[in-house]
C-alpha cells in the first residue's frame, strides 16, 4: 500500500488551501481521504473518495478548486 499527499486549492490563489488529502493505492484498489474546514460553516469535514480527482469533482462543484500533488 502506498500514499500520495495532495491539496485542493483555490484556482485564484494557490496559497488558499481548501482541503488536505491522501490518495491511497494498493494492488487493484484506490481511494482518497480528505480533511477540510468548510469556509461557510467552519465545520470540520472528513471525506472518503474513490481517488483524488473524485474529491476535486465533489468539492469543485461548490468551490472553484484545482488539485495539487504534494510530491
Amino acid at each position: 500500500m502506498e500514499g500520495r499527499l495532495f491539496t485542493l486549492v483555490s484556482v485564484e490563489n494557490e496559497a488558499d488551501i481548501f482541503a488536505w488529502g491522501m490518495e491511497i493505492t494498493a494492488p487493484g484498489e484506490q481511494e482518497a481521504v480528505t480533511y477540510c474546514r468548510n469556509p461557510v460553516t467552519n465545520q470540520t469535514v472528513f471525506g472518503l473518495h474513490s481517488n483524488a480527482e473524485s474529491a476535486l469533482r465533489r468539492y469543485g462543484r461548490t468551490f472553484h478548486l484545482r488539485l495539487v500533488w504534494e510530491d
